[in-house]
């Protein structure tokens, strides 16, 4: 027992009043031994003779000896001790502690320390000290000794007594107003999971728990939600059956039990670390919502009745948790239009509508498991497009082919299913990473046409699909399918929408696009008196590469440059195929010098980077030649720009090719003063 939680004061108070009155001191023990309260006035005697470590062993092996037999004998015990001195032994028992008052030494007659002297130098007493300590012994008369110790025991046991049952009352008091704080700060919107957390972190830090654990009922058994202290790992994923003598009693009779047999522990399934559990049920009138199992903490009958206590007030706000969940249920059922509504802005980004529609089932339905399933192009087999619960790199590897499995079954069939209890319904066993035996595959239909399946698992209440759930998700799978359908009329409009604007050959923007955006930035500049470039360039000697080296290979030149064309400009540049070996580049907001800087960044980096794989062509690099032409308030419209560049370009060819020449207006690049 930890005599701290004992108010000592009124023990030592009472040693003091008694050694004043009767001149008799005490030192106070516990029943192992260990000094509780030292004495006033120590023997001279027991302590020379303790000096040496025989004495100290005798000494030490009396006093133990002593105690043990008075804890027995529950009543004052007078003992002879190796100096042939005698103390006397009084219990006080403190539940299920003892604490033992030991008397300092007396003598009966002279004669015993005498013949204790004749020996004392086996001890390295020397006869000097213990002729001098013999004369002042004073004999007492036994019958008197007993009867003042008779009487300091009753006292003794009344003082212990009364100062225990002091520290139990205000022990008691702190821990239940401690908890009162802590349930009457409780927010209305406390989930389960911070209730059990209030729980755990209650008997852990107030009742000295060693491992504390929060059991919810699911499929006809308890299994750990929360789980903390020094045994976690070891019970935070054992379940325990409900159909257990000791469980169904507990919950049968709403008391809590305490289980001590290793034999029973073993069968509850729980390691040999756990020597024991005490069992509280969540109970409120005949609803158990769970049990707070505290394993390997001794308990006093008060901690018990607080912790009850405590749990039928926790079961009284689980109550009201699940009712405001079922409520908020029903209200989500209302809500379903609103958030399938919801799902229809998402269809020009199909990945983020297949997230939202499980995202929205998942809470919606409170599963914790959602996958969403969509039919390869020749639909054979089904693949997860979006998933909850599950980790993604693997998700994405896995294939159903129709017609196999649960989903495959209900995307071939058309057909929702819910199940209860799979290895019932299914006669399967349940898979080991699914935590309840019950989900929900549910297809997703547009008239007679099949597009998807929807699969939910794993309530996180633990609780079973119901036909009310079934009949939410039917309305949003509805919605779900018309979103699915219209991101997949968007993929292939959007796909349209590129090949229309996208050079079959090189993959970059074609003619039409270059002259769209043209003339946005045309406009742009004009209506902001803003700036910008137009650079075009061709492959220098490009019709003597094709003679000689054949029109596919001219092709995978045409391909190659525009691929190191476009990793050498920036973000903002667009790069377009202007026809046969002609490319240009729109580069908004820049000036003539910085769009010199780019072209020639792309003329280099085409020299440099251009693989060589000809065989016949007389050259030893593929270079291009590019002209620049900038906006100004001269020119009035793209013809005119294009006309500037296009002559900047005939520039560079004409002095030597493998160049960029700048032009502005038609005077500068007449007398080519701006050219590298």
């Amino acid at each position: 027992m930890n005599f701290k939680r004992m108010e000592i004061g009124p023990v030592i108070e009472l040693r003091d009043c008694i050694a004043g009155l009767t001149n008799l001191d005490f030192t106070i023990y516990d029943r192992t031994g260990q000094l509780v309260i030292p004495s006033l006035s120590p023997d001279p005697i027991i302590e020379a003779f303790s000096l040496s470590e025989k004495g100290r062993k005798e000494h030490r092996r009396y006093l133990e000896g002593g105690i043990e037999k008075a804890v027995l004998r529950k009543s004052p015990t007078v003992l002879k001790g190796p100096m042939n001195q005698y103390h006397y032994f009084i219990p006080a028992q403190i539940g299920s502690a003892s604490l033992v008052l030991v008397g300092n030494a007396f003598y009966l007659s002279v004669k015993d320390p005498e013949d204790f002297a004749s020996k004392g130098h086996d001890y390295g007493l020397s006869r000097e000290d213990m002729r001098l300590w013999t004369k002042k012994i004073v004999p007492e008369d036994i019958k008197k000794v007993s009867e003042v110790y008779e009487k300091i025991h009753r006292l003794f046991n009344l003082s212990v007594k009364s100062s225990h049952e002091k520290s139990t009352y205000r022990e008691r008091y702190r821990k239940t107003m401690t908890i009162m704080e802590l349930f009457s700060e409780v927010e209305k919107d406390i989930s389960e999971k911070e209730l059990y957390n209030l729980l755990t972190d209650a008997v852990i830090f107030l009742f000295g728990g060693d491992t504390v654990s929060a059991m919810a009922r699911t499929d006809g058994r308890f299994a750990p939600v929360l789980t903390t202290g020094r045994l976690k790992k070891q019970v935070e994923f054992v379940p325990v059956g409900s159909d257990h003598f000791l469980i169904s009693d507990a919950v049968k009779n709403r008391r809590p039990f305490i289980c001590l047999e290793a034999i029973e522990l073993l069968r509850l399934g729980y390691p040999e670390d756990i020597t024991s559990i005490q069992i509280f049920p969540l109970s409120i009138r005949d609803e158990t919502f769970g049990l707070l199992s505290v394993f390997n903490s001794p308990l006093s009958e008060e901690d018990v009745d607080i912790i009850s206590r405590m749990c039928s007030f926790a079961a009284f706000l689980l109550d009201t948790i699940i009712s405001r969940k079922m409520f908020s249920t029903r209200i989500n059922g209302l809500a379903t239009m609103n958030l399938a509504l919801n799902l229809s802005p998402t269809f020009q980004d199909p990945d983020t509508l297949y997230e939202s529609i499980v995202e929205v089932s998942s809470k919606m339905l409170d599963a914790e498991k959602v996958s969403l399933m969509l039919p390869e192009e020749d639909g054979t087999e089904l693949f997860i497009k979006a998933v909850r619960g599950i980790n993604k790199l693997i998700a994405k590897n896995i294939r159903v082919k129709v017609g196999e499995g649960i989903a495959g079954k209900v995307y071939q069939e058309s057909k929702p299913l819910m199940v209860s209890d799979i290895e019932k319904n299914l006669f399967t066993k349940t898979r080991p990473n699914y935590k309840t035996n019950s989900f929900v595959s549910i297809p997703l239909r547009i008239g007679d046409e099949t597009i998807g399946v929807l699969n939910l698992s794993d309530k996180m209440s633990g609780e079973v699909f119901s036909q009310a759930d079934m009949e939410f998700l039917r309305y949003f799978v509805s919605y779900a399918s018309l979103a699915i359908k219209g991101a997949h009329y968007y993929s292939i409009s959007e796909q349209m929408r590129t090949l229309s604007i996208t050079d079959s050959l090189t993959g970059i923007f074609n003619r039409r696009y270059f002259d769209d955006r043209l003339f946005e930035e045309l406009q742009r500049a004009i209506r902001y008196d803003s700036v910008f470039s137009l650079a075009i360039f061709d492959i220098d000697d490009f019709k003597l590469f094709n003679d000689t080296e054949g029109h596919v290979a001219g092709d995978e030149v045409l391909k190659a440059i525009a691929d190191i064309s476009r990793e050498s400009l920036r973000s903002i540049d667009i790069l377009a195929r202007f026809g046969g070996e002609e490319f240009a580049i729109i580069m908004p907001r820049t000036e003539r010098d910085e769009a010199f800087l780019v072209a020639e960044r792309v003329r280099k980096n085409i020299a440099e980077l251009m693989p060589f794989r000809w065989k016949n062509f007389p050259r030893e690099k593929i270079t291009v030649s590019i002209g620049i032409a900038t906006f100004t308030a001269e020119v009035k419209d793209a013809k005119t720009l294009i006309k500037n560049a296009d002559r900047a370009l005939y520039g560079a060819k004409v002095k030597g090719k493998d160049r960029t020449v700048v032009g502005g207006t038609t005077d500068s690049i007449a007398r080519g003063n701006t050219s590298l």
